[in-house]
């Protein structure tokens, strides 16, 4: 297997791809892991639990070994600072979504039938957001070879600008769901609006830190 060493000797950017492929499989199990959750199958969710840690676990190994051999003088066409800064945009993200499968392991969480028209679309959305924001960072190669600039600078700004739109839409969504949760009295326990409301709150993380990876490659097209 190749060294990330050798991997920087050929492009920067092909690691920090790596990275975000391990990043990409985390967000891919959000979706299986709320589907067992409301089907009451916590035997599963513990699975799928157990397997974005091994992910996660992986994407900090890779995010590791990268900054551990992150040459001390990089001829980058963008700043070390923001390199790494990038890198860690993408490792919030693995982080929160390890923080969800935490949370909906701590004890098995009923999901009230009230919420579900509007848990459901903020799960979705928060998905399509991080899934998006994977997207850009496999364009960086494509941007790396265009300088920065043109149709493929053009293409990722739109990107960037869409991450924002989609982390604003999210804050809504995760709005109604508070809304919805704390409306519920005493139909729900205190316990378990605390983990609902902790498991709204890392939904909304997710496209936060989604955001962020935009924010960065901003600052990348302004260079």
């Amino acid at each position: 297997m190749r060294s990330i060493l050798s991997m920087f000797a050929k492009s920067p950017f092909k690691p920090l791809v790596k990275h975000m492929e391990k990043v990409r499989a985390c967000v891919d199990q959000i979706q299986p892991l709320f589907m067992a959750q409301n089907s009451g199958k916590y035997d599963k969710v513990a699975s799928i639990g157990d397997k974005i840690v091994r992910l996660e676990h992986d994407a900090d190994k890779i995010k590791d070994d990268i900054r551990s051999h992150l040459p001390q003088s990089m001829f980058l066409a963008v700043d070390k600072r923001d390199f790494t800064h990038l890198l860690s945009a993408q490792d919030d993200i693995a982080d929160a979504v390890e923080d969800l499968a935490v949370l909906l392991r701590i004890k098995n969480l009923v999901t009230p039938e009230v919420i579900k028209p509007t848990l459901d679309p903020l799960i979705e959305h928060v998905v399509f957001s991080a899934q998006s924001a994977c997207d850009l960072i496999s364009e960086l190669e494509n941007l790396l070879e265009a300088s920065f600039g043109g149709m493929e600078a053009d293409k990722v700004a739109k990107g960037c600008q869409q991450l924002a739109e989609y982390e604003f839409e999210a804050d809504k969504k995760q709005f109604l769901l508070a809304q919805q949760l704390f409306s519920l009295g005493d139909a729900i326990s205190a316990a378990d609006l605390m983990l609902w409301n902790e498991v709204s709150k890392k939904l909304g993380g997710v496209a936060d830190k989604s955001e962020q990876i935009g924010k960065t490659l901003r600052i990348f097209l302004a260079k």
